[in-house]
């Protein structure tokens, strides 16, 4: 298996990813270009396992690049309506999905984006952590239980004693 044979699928796996975590077309493709060039350098000892370790790579790089994001990078809240709102809407969730990664535990973080954002099985994820796959059902499943408290605890506001919980808070993440 040549390194040019796998490109085109390797980076298309590397932009899903990143796409998912940061959410704009300039930092996926600049993390591919990254991860590509890894990939590369690494090909002889990452050749058996190219599709996790890209995605691995990829999932990393992007959360790292959330991590240096300034406040003030953060984009401001507008008054959308239509399809803007939407593509808004959708920013919002990416912020609030980037912010629940990152407080995940490492491993547990590294499960969830191999497997619900690479959409890798249970197996493969098992074999890129060097983790048995009751290990990667484990952390998946705490790591699931984590995000949806996350988003429960931020459907309510404790300042109002009068909301609640959301009446549907959900994840669009399957349950294990």
């Amino acid at each position: 298996m040549k390194f040019e044979d796998e490109f085109d699928e390797l980076a298309a796996l590397a932009y899903r990813t990143a796409f998912r975590i940061v959410g704009t077309r300039a930092d996926a493709e600049e993390i591919v270009q990254d991860t590509m060039v890894k990939a590369y350098a690494r090909w002889s000892r990452v050749r058996s396992h190219a599709r996790p370790w890209v995605c691995r790579v990829a999932a990393n790089d992007a959360i790292g690049l959330v991590r240096k994001r300034t406040r003030r990078d953060a984009p401001r809240t507008l008054r959308l309506s239509g399809e803007q709102a939407d593509l808004h809407d959708g920013a919002i969730t990416r912020l609030d999905l980037q912010r629940l990664l990152l407080d995940l535990p490492k491993r547990q973080r590294d499960v969830i984006v191999l497997r619900y954002l690479a959409d890798l099985t249970e197996a493969q994820v098992a074999d890129e952590l060097g983790i048995s796959v009751g290990t990667v059902k484990a952390h998946a499943h705490r790591a699931l239980a984590a995000l949806r408290t996350s988003a429960l605890l931020e459907a309510t506001d404790p300042t109002d004693p009068t909301s609640g919980p959301a009446p549907k808070a959900t994840l669009d993440v399957p349950a294990p």
